[in-house]
């Protein structure tokens, strides 16, 4: 299902793919993760306008388009298809007596503390604690024990959260104790505020956590956290505006932090728990060259292509093989260019590669109308698909030629937002 959360944003434009050409001795990197590699996840997230979710499945994809993801079994063209294959011993811990420990307010108190930490550590205001955002977040995680799940936000009503139920969002998550292993307050919270942050473990990571977290237009928050007999944590984070809090912003400066759904960028934030694990200097701020979060990467062209420092300068040791892809989790901005990170100072120019977003990996799309199947260099191949056939994609990406965003739906097969439908 398409996620239509806020997501944080730097206005960023992937730039069109352009002609290069190398001459003498070439050596590939291979210094970095490929597309191909696979990731194990434990705890996931999803959102919606206002809202994210955290929820347990285990989820991995390749460059052939193949989506396994246990929360759902859904079917569509041979070219793309998702295998269900449940994994029920990551959600049961291993005694009862261990989580039962937990002590409930405590955590609720501790996730209050961390959220604001993070934002203290991007300079923003601290969000004050309300009884009836408190009491509508612990409502919706006991309702997880319920239903056993936090999928697509069902039952969520910001009406519910009045009077705070302006610019209203939600955060919620499930997380299994054996991936927890702490009755630990503080580190329960700095857990699930790593992985909203982060989104680790997330089939379809945004970044929608992190925006509603680091909203500069939200005044108001309620924490939820149950614990399920099963061992199963359930955490909800409510955020919104009363009427005289909502007065206080520009509506076309909340607006537009909202507006940015289409962007496939984070916001430019920091987190010290995330952070920790960046200690190189391709990941720190200087002058003439800042990072920001990405979830994707780039595939190159018929060429042979090169690779940059984080100072700009191409390299003479290193060039990427032609036609392949390579995951990416920053991309750099460096004397006003866009790079995109591949290994270890290791940059791809924006106009040398088709950059793509990994987010939307598992959303199935349905062709509107005798849709056109581009290639990774945007060119038609003279293929379509069939109106109202659907499928399952795992990038999205600008197309270089048409400037149309586009979905890829099968290796080297993309066709465009203008005629497709997302599900």
């Amino acid at each position: 299902m398409f996620s239509k959360t806020k997501r944080a944003a730097i206005l960023l434009a992937a730039a069109a793919l352009l002609t290069t050409s190398l001459g003498g001795n070439i050596v590939y990197a291979d210094t970095n993760s490929d597309v191909n590699n696979s990731t194990t996840s434990v705890t996931t997230a999803d959102s919606d306008t206002n809202k994210n979710v955290e929820t347990a499945t285990n989820n991995n994809s390749d460059t052939n388009n193949q989506v396994v993801n246990p929360a759902t079994s859904t079917s569509s063209d041979a070219n793309s298809s998702v295998t269900t294959n449940t994994n029920s011993a990551n959600g049961v811990a291993k005694t009862q007596s261990t989580y039962s420990n937990i002590d409930i307010m405590a955590v609720k108190t501790a996730m209050f503390n961390e959220l604001n930490r993070l934002r203290s550590q991007n300079g923003l205001m601290p969000l004050s604690e309300v009884a009836e955002l408190n009491n509508y977040a612990q409502k919706r995680t006991d309702s997880f024990i319920q239903t056993g799940s936090v999928d697509n936000h069902a039952g969520w009503n910001s009406a519910d959260m009045y009077p705070y139920y302006l610019d209203a969002e939600e955060n919620i998550a499930q997380m299994p104790y054996s991936m927890i292993n702490s009755t630990d307050p503080t580190v329960i919270a700095q857990k699930i505020t790593h992985e909203f942050y982060s989104e680790t473990y997330d089939p379809e990571p945004n970044y929608g956590h992190r925006k509603n977290m680091l909203n500069p237009y939200i005044n108001y928050v309620g924490i939820g956290v149950s614990v399920g007999s099963d061992g199963m944590v359930y955490f909800s984070q409510e955020m919104g505006n009363n009427q005289a809090s909502h007065s206080q912003y520009n509506a076309n400066d909340i607006y537009a932090y909202y507006l940015t759904n289409e962007n496939d960028y984070a916001n430019v934030s920091k987190y010290d728990l995330a952070d920790s694990g960046r200690t190189n200097p391709d990941y720190t701020n200087r002058d003439n060259y800042s990072v920001a979060d990405v979830r994707g990467g780039v595939t190159t062209k018929d060429k042979v292509t090169p690779i940059y420092d984080r100072n700009g300068n191409k390299r003479v040791d290193l060039s990427l093989a032609p036609d392949t892809s390579w995951a990416s989790d920053i991309i750099a901005i460096i004397d006003g260019n866009f790079y995109y990170h591949v290994s270890t100072n290791g940059f791809v120019s924006a106009n040398d590669a088709l950059p793509w977003a990994s987010f939307l990996a598992g959303t199935t799309v349905t062709a509107t109308t005798t849709a056109k199947v581009y290639d990774n260099n945007g060119n038609y191949t003279g293929a379509t698909v069939a109106p109202k056939s659907a499928w399952i994609v795992d990038r999205r990406a600008v197309n270089p030629l048409t400037n149309v965003k586009m979905y890829r739906i099968g290796t080297n097969a993309w066709i465009q937002q203008n005629q497709l439908a997302l599900n």
